[in-house]
């Protein structure tokens, strides 16, 4: 059938020649025949232009109902929005870890990959805190797991002299460190096939925050006191001072520690410290008997505790208590003093249906391969506060 222009184009042409046998003088027989079949086709086109748009509207609202297909890998281009893209590949994994189907083409979960739940209330999970450290440090990301060294350039002892001063070479200081990567799995997650099938909770969130939980603890602990493969401790660092009382923390102690930080690295330095230490630190005053430390009232949200003489406060689980020889506060630039590397995509999570299923559980289980080291190229960007 021919398309609604291509009609409207024929009949406006026989139009055209019914007009041009019209306009003569003398009309014969044959042109007045010639004129009614001119016009009576014009008529029979009319119609066939409204049945034209009748049908194209009929499509055109298909079309809005029914969706096209979509295209495999690629073809055509996205044309989703980032928020429902993020919804999608939400819905995909859900449908993973309840079934272990994944969309190929576009991650939008399958019709059947997703049981409506019932029955069973959400749980309530217990909390470990993993620590500020992850968040504070410098990160970087490779694409794989081949060492990488990190060059430490020291030009700090270097200056302008006299012109009348004879030329000589001032090379700065060069050295490096090596950060190699250490591979890391999660213990399986076990979880009853019947408790994924019929639950009421969100079984992804709760996968998903088990994983990470046990990644953050894992990997802050390894930054924390090392890990005696690939990722040097924070407690390595022997630069600061030590507290001018056995066994006993001071207000002295602090400032001499702040002070002790080249200026350079004052910016962005903060205080961290384990729980129990800042319980200590709460009972601290100076001469005029106000608190060393002063309470954020978003402490919680902005994930900084206080502050200790105008430095924000970290919380570091894994640095060790006050007692002597323990490094139990840190103060300085944890982004240039500290460098941990992840090898990308990140966290890998796998879905063990097979080996579990005598047991009637499916388990999930996380890689990761991450490295780690002290970067300090020579003017100490971390200092530490030993006890004495």
């Amino acid at each position: 059938m021919k398309t609604v222009a291509e009609l409207r184009a024929q009949r406006a042409a026989l139009i055209v020649e019914a007009q041009t046998i019209a306009k003569k003088d003398n009309l014969s027989t044959e042109d007045r025949t010639a004129f009614d079949n001119a016009m009576a086709q014009a008529d029979a086109v009319a119609l066939d232009i409204n049945r034209a748009e009748k049908l194209e509207t009929i499509e055109a609202e298909q079309r809005s109902v029914v969706a096209p297909p979509r295209p495999q890998p690629g073809e055509g281009t996205e044309t989703r929005s980032a928020e429902q893209r993020d919804k999608d590949v939400a819905a995909s994994y859900r449908s993973y870890l309840r079934t272990g189907k994944v969309e190929s083409r576009d991650l939008t979960v399958a019709a059947d990959g997703v049981l409506i739940p019932t029955l069973v209330a959400d749980p309530k999970i217990a909390k470990k805190f993993a620590g500020s450290i992850y968040d504070i440090v410098g990160k970087f990301k490779t694409d794989t797991g081949a060492p990488v060294k990190m060059p430490l350039l020291n030009d700090t002892a270097q200056g302008f002299v006299l012109a009348s001063t004879g030329i000589t070479t001032t090379d700065p200081s060069v050295a490096g460190v090596t950060i190699s990567i250490d591979d890391y799995r999660s213990n399986p997650i076990l979880i009853e096939n019947s408790l994924i099938k019929d639950s009421g909770f969100d079984i992804a969130g709760f996968v998903n925050s088990a994983i990470v939980t046990r990644y953050l603890r894992t990997v802050s602990s390894a930054m924390t006191v090392g890990n005696a493969s690939n990722i040097g401790g924070l407690t390595a660092i022997t630069a600061g001072v030590q507290s001018a009382t056995t066994a006993v923390l001071a207000y002295k102690d602090f400032v001499a520690l702040m002070v002790a930080l080249d200026p350079a690295y004052i910016a962005d330095a903060c205080w961290t410290m384990n729980n129990t230490t800042l319980g200590l630190i709460l009972n601290l005053v100076d001469g005029n008997n106000r608190p060393l430390f002063l309470p954020y009232n978003d402490g919680a949200a902005g994930r900084f505790v206080g502050q200790i003489l105008g430095f924000p406060v970290k919380i570091n689980p894994y640095l060790p208590n006050v007692a002597t020889g323990n490094k139990a506060v840190q103060f300085g630039s944890f982004t240039e003093g500290y460098t941990f590397r992840e090898v990308a995509p990140g966290i890998v999570v796998s879905r063990l249906s097979e080996r579990y299923a005598e047991l009637n559980k499916t388990g999930f289980v996380a890689f990761a391969r991450v490295g780690g080291a002290v970067t300090d190229a020579g003017t100490s960007p971390i200092m530490s506060l030993t006890i004495k």
